[in-house]
């Protein structure tokens, strides 16, 4: 990765961080007479927004790093509201009873960890939005602090969903209360600066570029045939009809218009390395599920560092302009543009400086 020089929007986040850290350090510094006889300070936890592109993650996950004494743990927001999801499951199968659900199952997610990170925090549906009031109050209440990123301030989360006047509850009486807001209103999209010589990843479906899409697939896979490869989750299976070893070629109508969930996603995305995505479409208003699952997907593609390569319609700032989430989906677009670029390749599970190298 190239040498990073922060603007000074980035730096002031970065000292509230600072600071944040050496309060939690501290804590563990303090020997056990002096905090039983001493009241502890209360620690805000932070919430850091701001558009696309500008560092929030990149300053978190270096807080995050630097924390070495107080225990701590790092979710993307949509893994960390999944293991919730499968821990209540497996939690009501089991024959014991438990005084409350909700808390044994965030206890088995969080552990005892008193620190955690929350990557792209947003929320979308109206399941989650109905724990989360619970659940933040439960880790807050536990002495637990929660470093937050979002593209959306507190008050902007969960535009137009249902019930939304409930969420907005635990926004002002919860999450306002125990954090520390910070804008991180940098006027540079860093992200985009990183993306500007790029290899060919991402292709306008035309006769030419299908062409020499399937070219690229040839010669990866050795002029092999493909074969269909089944991928079990919670007791079934996801099949992708066209895999060769690590690499896995996928219609968007296949990925996106089934009712596939995150976790379908990333089971695909932890058994593959390579992803061709072929046939994405412009999407329109009527594709509103369509949209949200390939958001999913590409955070998925995200987090686990997979290579990708796209056809498509149209460009990338034209996939989803109009439509519920359409305003959300720019993260999705921002994240396509970084994953086409050198930088995420290089740090993807293939091997860049091989045959990859001449895309």
């Amino acid at each position: 990765m190239p040498k990073i020089t922060l603007d000074s929007h980035q730096l002031a986040v970065k000292e509230n961080l600072k600071q944040l850290a050496k309060t939690l350090e501290a804590q563990n510094n303090s020997n056990f007479l002096v905090q039983i006889l001493s009241s502890k300070p209360e620690i805000k936890s932070i919430y850091i927004h701001g558009e696309v592109g500008r560092g929030k993650s990149m300053l978190m996950k270096e807080f995050f790093n630097s924390i070495s004494k107080t225990s701590k743990i790092y979710f993307h927001f949509n893994a960390f509201m999944r293991q919730i999801h499968e821990a209540l499951r497996d939690i009501r199968k089991e024959s014991k009873k438990y005084k409350d659900e909700l808390f044994e199952a965030v206890e088995r997610v969080v552990k005892k960890n008193k620190l955690i990170c929350f990557d792209e925090f947003q929320v979308t549906d109206i399941a989650d939005a109905m724990l989360l009031a619970r659940i933040f109050s439960y880790l807050f209440d536990n002495g637990v602090v929660a470093v937050f990123t979002s593209n959306s301030k507190p008050i902007d989360l969960y535009k137009n969903g249902l019930q939304r006047e409930v969420f907005l509850e635990f926004v002002e009486n919860i999450l306002l209360k125990n954090c520390q807001v910070l804008n991180l209103n940098s006027p540079t999209d860093y992200r985009a600066q990183y993306t500007k010589s790029l290899t060919k990843r991402y292709f306008i479906s035309n006769t030419k570029n299908r062409q020499a899409v399937q070219e690229i697939i040839a010669n990866l896979t050795k002029h092999q045939k493909l074969r269909s490869s089944k991928l079990k989750l919670w007791g079934r299976e996801i099949k992708i009809s066209k895999t060769f070893e690590k690499i896995a070629v996928i219609n968007f109508s296949d990925l996106c218009k089934n009712d596939y969930s995150a976790s379908d996603y990333q089971t695909i995305c932890q058994n593959f390395n390579l992803i061709f995505l072929l046939k994405l479409p412009k999407l329109t208003n009527e594709d509103i599920n369509e949209a949200k699952r390939f958001t999913l997907f590409i955070d998925e593609i995200y987090e686990n560092k997979v290579a990708l390569i796209i056809t498509a319609k149209t460009k990338i700032s034209e996939i989803y302009n109009n439509g519920i989430g359409s305003e959300a989906f720019k993260r999705t677009a921002s994240r396509l543009q970084e994953i086409k670029s050198d930088n995420y390749w290089k740090a993807s599970k293939i091997n860049f400086n091989s045959q990859l190298e001449v895309f």
